[in-house]
């Protein structure tokens, strides 16, 4: 059976809905202010859908976005710019701003993220997969790095994290 334009589109969304959360946290550890995170997550949302049609699911999907994710946040270093999303409507219509909390009520998180930010790349990029509950061997997979490596560089971000949250303790007061 062929797969139509339509399908494709709406399991593409049904897919991003889904594993959002993933998206929200790579965008936060990689900005700070509103407009940034915006343009992140239109940045990466756009690489995943023209990336989608060549994914064929020998990775987990959730391996997959976040190695797109991941390279569009490291590849990102200034703005987009002015290059319009060739979207569908539905596309275009799907409201990223619910998921970017722009607040001050998540002081604590957004220490963490402060913190984060201060990390190299890879670093910062093994301590969101483990944030989001991956193994070392998942995170191995995704970055490219041994296990050994990543379970050593996980030691050391912990240490890195604890210290810059013990320095900026009055950041969300």
């Amino acid at each position: 059976m062929e797969i139509t334009k339509k399908t494709e589109e709406t399991a593409f969304l049904s897919l991003l809905e889904q594993y959002i959360s993933i998206i929200v946290k790579i965008v936060n550890a990689y900005t700070y202010n509103a407009q940034d995170k915006k343009d992140l997550m239109s940045d990466i949302v756009f690489e995943l859908w023209k990336s989608y049609p060549k994914f064929r699911g020998e990775a987990k999907v959730s391996t997959w976005l976040y190695r797109v994710a991941l390279n569009i946040a490291l590849k990102t270093k200034r703005k987009r710019d002015n290059n319009k999303l060739l979207f569908v409507d539905e596309l275009i219509a799907f409201d990223t701003d619910a998921f970017i909390d722009s607040s001050d009520e998540r002081s604590g998180i957004n220490l963490l993220y402060k913190c984060i930010e201060e990390l190299n790349p890879i670093n910062k990029a093994i301590i969101l997969l483990y944030l989001d509950d991956k193994s070392n061997e998942k995170i191995a997979e995704i970055t490219g790095l041994s296990r050994t490596n990543v379970s050593t560089r996980l030691n050391r971000i912990r240490e890195q994290l604890k210290v810059c949250m013990i320095k900026n303790e009055d950041y969300g007061n």
